[in-house]
């Protein structure tokens, strides 16, 4: 089975933590947290800021590591570093999603994410409650 390493964006801003709908392929319709697949010889921080000038056109800092992730779909196994990162201007344009929303901690099971996302829910709810 193929396996994927990854990196994800987790945007935080007035306790909401922003979700992503994508647009496209076997997961459309699914909320999603912005990144994708590390490319060679790019260390976490270069993947994510590329990831998120590509899906987002927005340049990010990285706030702090949250969690490392592996999850098992039925034909590819991914693990995934995810990092709270700020987003420097909020005139974004989705490519590769058709929605965002922002949602709250009550918020966070009413829409339908990727299945692997639900493994962070937890340190979500922490950095939440610190904002």
């Amino acid at each position: 089975m193929k396996h994927f390493t990854g990196v994800a964006a987790i945007f935080i801003s007035n306790q909401k933590v922003g979700a992503f709908r994508r647009n496209h392929g076997k997961y459309a319709g699914f909320y999603e947290f912005v990144g994708g697949k590390i490319e060679a010889n790019e260390s976490h921080a270069q993947a994510l800021k590329r990831e998120c000038l590509e899906e987002l056109s927005a340049t990010v800092d990285l706030i702090s590591y949250v969690d490392t992730i592996r999850y098992e779909y039925e034909d590819f196994v991914i693990t995934l570093h995810a990092y709270h990162c700020s987003i420097n201007e909020y005139d974004i344009k989705l490519s590769v999603h058709d929605d965002v929303r922002w949602c709250c901690e009550d918020e966070l099971t009413s829409i339908p994410w990727l299945a692997a996302d639900y493994l962070l829910f937890d340190q979500i709810k922490t950095l939440l409650r610190k904002d």
